[in-house]
């Protein structure tokens, strides 16, 4: 089920439609989200009393502690007048944490002077992540290591997803990412990778990725979508 991304202050109101219980019911809880094909990962209650914050492998949901409301987007905190989006940050600690250990299994481009390092899912067959592998350079020159793990858009259905399982399995991975980015990586005689590549999905799924390039900084927040060099840069050094 693709969650709504609608702002949840629409729905706020109709959480003082009903009495909230002391504490969730984490079994009701549970019993919504089954039927659903989604689990609980952690009932924590969230800032709202009788709303409960839903750690799920497809995000965030809030949902109220007889499990009969729920629902699926960013929850704000406005703090002297400007929103927090605390949905956000919960996301960039989690999604920090489950890129822990994965270094080996990155595609590495290094910037010599390195100033901040972004892990890119990437698909081979999309035109703005072939945009960006073209300004590499232009990346690294930056100072910006770009960290690369698979997701082809389709799943195991995507045309691409064999070229992509070749691109993880090579002996030189840079040289076939480069090829595939161009269009002229050979795959039939290459050795694949379907389980590394599956992995790699399934996380950025977990992560909420919804399409490529998805771009994690090193705190775990997430930018969706191309961003120049200059741009990206730019962004990283106001962080700072």
């Amino acid at each position: 089920m693709p969650f709504s991304c609608r702002p949840l202050l629409v729905a706020l109101a109709a959480f003082t439609a009903f009495s909230a219980s002391a504490e969730p019911d984490a079994r009701a809880i549970e019993a919504t989200l089954t039927p659903l094909g989604i689990s609980a990962a952690s009932i924590t209650p969230s800032p709202i009393q009788g709303m409960n914050e839903v750690v799920t492998e497809r995000g965030i949901i809030y949902m109220s502690d007889d499990g009969q409301y729920f629902m699926a987007g960013n929850l704000y905190h406005s703090v002297k007048g400007e929103p927090v989006n605390l949905t956000e940050q919960k996301m960039a600690t989690i999604n920090k944490g489950k890129l822990k250990g994965m270094e080996d299994e990155m595609i590495v481009y290094p910037a010599k002077d390195e100033k901040y390092v972004v892990t890119v899912f990437t698909d081979t067959s999309c035109g703005y992540c072939r945009k960006l592998h073209s300004e590499m350079q232009a990346y690294n020159d930056a100072g910006i290591t770009i960290r690369y793990l698979a997701f082809p858009r389709g799943g195991e259905r995507s045309q691409n997803f064999g070229e992509m399982s070749a691109i993880w399995a090579a002996k030189d991975p840079l040289k076939a990412m480069d090829a595939a980015k161009k269009g002229t990586l050979d795959i039939d005689n290459s050795p694949h990778n379907d389980a590394l590549v599956m992995k790699h999905y399934q996380l950025g799924v977990a992560m909420g990725v919804t399409g490529t390039p998805a771009l994690v900084l090193e705190d775990g927040t997430m930018l969706p979508g191309y961003q120049p060099a200059s741009r990206l840069l730019q962004f990283l050094n106001s962080r700072s």
